[in-house]
């Protein structure tokens, strides 16, 4: 495996294990969610030449998960589940590679806004 893309799996390792924790009510889980300068970076490298490689339907199927929650009614916790949810859900009925791609690229956007982070470069 490309070293590039042992890193971002770590990188993504450790987003998980966070959002699990907020997901759970831990608000430390925040401190871990790999948003320093450096990780989002890491993670632009990873995505960007991947980005566009989804079609509408892709898109659809990942946003009917992650779209269940309002961030304007509900905590960080139920944002931070529906994250897990649409992963989880995701593994189990073996998508088409866009999705993933999607997916990722969507999750920057909400870890973003979980956690803040400066979004100059666009959602990742």
């Amino acid at each position: 495996m490309a070293t590039s893309a042992a890193r971002y799996l770590r990188l993504l390792d450790r987003r998980l294990g966070a959002l699990a924790r907020v997901a759970d009510g831990d608000t430390a889980g925040r401190s871990a969610a790999g948003m320093r300068p450096a990780d989002r970076a890491l993670a632009r490298r990873f995505l960007a030449p991947r980005e566009g490689q989804w079609t509408d339907g892709d898109e659809n199927l990942v946003r009917g998960y992650l779209d269940r929650w309002s961030p304007a009614t509900e905590a960080a916790g139920a944002e931070a589940r529906a994250v897990l949810e649409a992963a989880h859900a995701l593994a189990a009925i073996d998508p088409p590679p866009g999705a993933l791609w999607f997916f990722l690229w969507e999750m920057e956007s909400v870890l973003a806004g979980l956690f803040g982070a400066d979004k100059e470069d666009g959602p990742c």
